[in-house]
């Protein structure tokens, strides 16, 4: 099968498919891949298991990012992982600026274009990242840092939003052109189980005009777009359709009731997620399999739906509850 009769390239491209794709947008199941295909850090491993379980694309990205995110993210002074919203340390725009124009992308450029030419003729899809501006200044300034500077001035968190989003269309126009990736992710995480992080009016005001400056350079490319944001989605999902975002993720469970998505929004936008990561770490085999047919009939029935967790799956996750969910999936 070709790249372009995927599943997952038809509903990038807006057309009828017979089958639920499966996508995996976030996959941390590193010891799982490394048992049974080999070293995560290989692309032609990370291939073999999308291939074995069904996937229809991978991630280009993994260990050679473009890199446009801020980084002021402390660690957590006993690992080697961020802590997203917990705290963050950027301050002031000098803080930005002071990192220059852009990096030197040639070396990720060249790795990728090889890595992309790998993908495509595996016959699967892939996909880039790029930081979205509310989730990388607000991690990076942690919440409460950035709720009270919002107020205070209004001004530097405008500044900071435009220099991601600047940041991200010099990606695209020097790096994302020339890897041509299938479509392009926007990691946008920006709200609660309970609704948007700020209020709409605030969060259009800051978002939307720089967005819609970004996706018109991948627009100009022909490379369709997505969105993942963790929480609830009523408030998001409206203005990604009028931004023209092909498919949102997460559709988070415990946030989001599905099947309303799917009659509200199903129409306009693919609808991707909603497997939740806590259950399938929990459940029976016989259990995952019940619940993953509940999804996949109520996210399909408009036909626009895409299956996946609705964040990262990780190695807590019992191998055979995986392989369960994955199999429903290709089955369906």
């Amino acid at each position: 099968m070709s790249v372009e009769e995927l599943s997952l390239t038809k509903l990038l491209r807006r057309e009828p498919t017979g089958k639920v794709p499966f996508w995996e947008v976030w996959f941390a199941m590193y010891d799982f891949c490394n048992r049974y295909y080999g070293d995560y850090g290989r692309i032609v491993n990370r291939m073999a298991m999308a291939q074995d379980l069904g996937m229809d694309a991978i991630r280009l990205d993994v260990s050679t990012r473009i890199d446009t995110l801020v980084h002021f993210v402390p660690r957590v002074s006993t690992t080697d992982e961020y802590v997203w919203y917990g705290g963050g340390s950027l301050r002031s725009l000098s803080q930005i600026e002071e990192r220059g124009e852009v990096p030197n992308w040639d070396e990720a450029i060249v790795k990728l274009q090889g890595e992309r030419e790998l993908v495509k003729e595996a016959g699967l899809a892939c996909w880039m990242v790029l930081p979205w501006c509310f989730h990388a200044i607000a991690t990076s300034m942690g919440l409460e840092n950035f709720a009270l500077r919002l107020y205070d001035d209004f001004d530097f968190i405008d500044r900071a939003f435009e220099w991601v989003e600047s940041r991200n269309r010099k990606a695209i126009d020097i790096a994302i052109k020339e890897i041509k990736p299938d479509f392009v992710l926007f990691d946008g995480d920006c709200a609660y189980k309970t609704g948007l992080m700020i209020s709409p009016t605030t969060f259009r005001e800051l978002t939307f005009d720089k967005t819609r400056e970004t996706t018109s350079h991948l627009r100009k490319l022909g490379i369709p777009y997505a969105f993942h944001s963790d929480g609830k989605l009523d408030d998001v999902i409206p203005m990604l359709i009028e931004l023209g975002f092909s498919i949102v993720h997460g559709c988070e469970k415990a946030a989001n009731d599905l099947n309303d998505l799917v009659n509200r929004f199903g129409d306009e936008i693919c609808l991707a997620g909603n497997m939740d990561v806590v259950f399938l770490s929990r459940a029976t085999v016989e259990e995952v399999r019940r619940v993953t047919e509940e999804m996949l009939k109520i996210g399909s029935q408009k036909g626009r739906f895409a299956a996946a967790c609705n964040t990262s799956p990780m190695d807590y996750i019992p191998d055979e509850n995986y392989r369960a969910m994955a199999d429903v999936i290709e089955h369906f």
